[in-house]
């Protein structure tokens, strides 16, 4: 907290410090709660993920912009200025009326889409292509002649842009012009939820919005027409795109030559000079000898498979294979009428952390009786201990350009102590042992 007095000479400003813990509120704390946030359901947010697949790549405009610059002579550009998942019967609130309303069929789908091209924008495209300076002859609706000027240029950035997109994309093709929005609105069909984006158009000193809606049925029948290698292109030029972000983004590479089970009671009596015998070793750092490695970072889901060698006296893991895993955490999003009960329940319900239902006390009182036999149930809790080679400190980015045949550079020498880990978590180090005839790891010395 900053005071700040002006009413005596010399003194500016002042700092307090306040504890918090000291402080007595008049009544109980309550939860701040967002009341007018909007709400957004399981089908909304599907149906943006697959937007967000189904967009076209930067490069992919490139052919547009090369077009218009031989049809008008002048630079264009075009930025996104927003992606909405809104119900189709909002598209009064979306597009202009009057202005230039073009339907576009995508592919053998029975679906229309819709382009508009704001009316300013449409004339001054209109007046430059009959050679014209650009200028706007007031907001009157287009004439026949104009409108199909504008079908010619929309038709030529439909040209230049098919061979740019996925080969399982949908092309598109102009179909007719519409000239209201209920005229668009029976073209749309009867899908509830529509895509809308918006983009801010400039073709010379002439600018003004391109707004594309496009049905949730179309959206859906595209995106299952991508195979998951096309999906996965698409998600590594995407994380290209953020790899300047990425670079900020730190963790540990671990390079695991071996695993054993062993309970959280074995665990917690763990002590120095201690043996673990390993279920299997890939390879053995105690002889320098080479063999495999599976590096593995963050939670771990996925891995990638290597082979560790040493050359000149430090060991080296070269990559094999990178396997994806599935992700141990996937959310499930509420429905609907679940978000209205739990707002309804948050909105009635009058909080007191200092009342507690009885029953729940109750329940709880029992709890705190069981306390000594329930701790003794977290012995059979079985934990995956892992023997670490090394750990290399990477960024996010160096993660996203590893690929088959890559080197890393492990920094550890034949013969250094390994590190014991539980979910990426260090334990213990020790040195390998062979206890009648069976691999284990001698512990040297214990972490924290």
């Amino acid at each position: 907290m900053s005071l700040r007095r002006d009413d005596e000479p010399g003194l500016h400003e002042r700092t307090m410090l306040v504890d918090l813990r000291q402080m007595r509120p008049a009544r109980p704390w309550k939860p701040f709660r967002f009341r007018n946030l909007e709400r957004v359901d399981r089908a909304q947010t599907d149906l943006a993920a697959i937007a967000n697949r189904l967009a076209p790549p930067p490069a992919a405009v490139e052919p547009i912009y090369a077009r218009l610059k031989e049809l008008f002579d002048a630079d264009a550009n075009v930025s996104l200025v927003s992606m909405q998942i809104r119900p189709s019967t909002e598209l009064r609130r979306h597009l202009g009326d009057p202005s230039f309303l073009a339907v576009l069929a995508p592919g053998a789908l029975k679906s229309r889409m819709v382009m508009e091209v704001e009316l300013a924008l449409a004339h001054n495209l209109v007046d430059m292509l009959l050679g014209g300076a650009g200028e706007t002859v007031g907001l009157r609706p287009l004439t026949d002649i104009e409108e199909g000027v504008m079908s010619f240029v929309v038709l030529e950035a439909l040209k230049a842009l098919s061979p740019a997109l996925e080969p399982a994309l949908p092309r598109l093709r102009m179909e007719t012009v519409a000239h209201s929005v209920d005229e668009v609105a029976s073209r749309l069909g009867d899908d509830e939820l529509v895509v809308v984006t918006q983009l801010n158009a400039t073709l010379g000193p002439y600018g003004g919005m391109v707004r594309l809606v496009v049905p949730s049925s179309v959206m859906s029948t595209a995106n299952e027409n991508l195979s998951e290698a096309e999906r996965r292109t698409r998600l590594r030029a995407d994380t290209r795109l953020n790899r300047r972000m990425l670079s900020t983004v730190r963790t540990w590479l671990r390079a695991e030559i071996g695993q054993a089970e062993v309970s959280s009671a074995d665990l917690e009596q763990l002590r120095v000079k201690d043996v673990v015998l390993m279920d299997a070793l890939t390879a053995r750092p105690d002889r320098g000898e080479q063999g495999m490695a599976t590096l593995r970072l963050g939670l771990g889901n996925s891995r990638v498979e290597a082979d560790v060698y040493v050359e000149e006296g430090q060991y080296k893991a070269r990559i094999k294979d990178i396997i994806l895993g599935e992700p141990a955490f996937q959310p499930v999003l509420p429905s609907s009428d679940e978000q209205r009960e739990e707002q309804s329940a948050g909105e009635n319900e009058d909080y007191n952390p200092g009342t507690t239902d009885p029953s729940l006390q109750a329940e709880g009182n029992a709890l705190d009786a069981n306390k000594p036999e329930g701790g003794e149930l977290l012995a059979d809790i079985p934990l995956q201990l892992a023997v670490e080679l090394a750990r290399v400190p990477v960024t996010a980015d160096e993660v996203v350009a590893l690929k088959v045949g890559h080197v890393i550079e492990l920094h550890r020498s034949p013969g250094e102590p390994v590190e014991l880990s539980v979910n990426g978590k260090v334990v213990a180090r020790g040195e390998l042992v062979e206890v009648e005839g069976q691999l284990g790891v001698r512990v040297l010395s214990l972490a924290g």
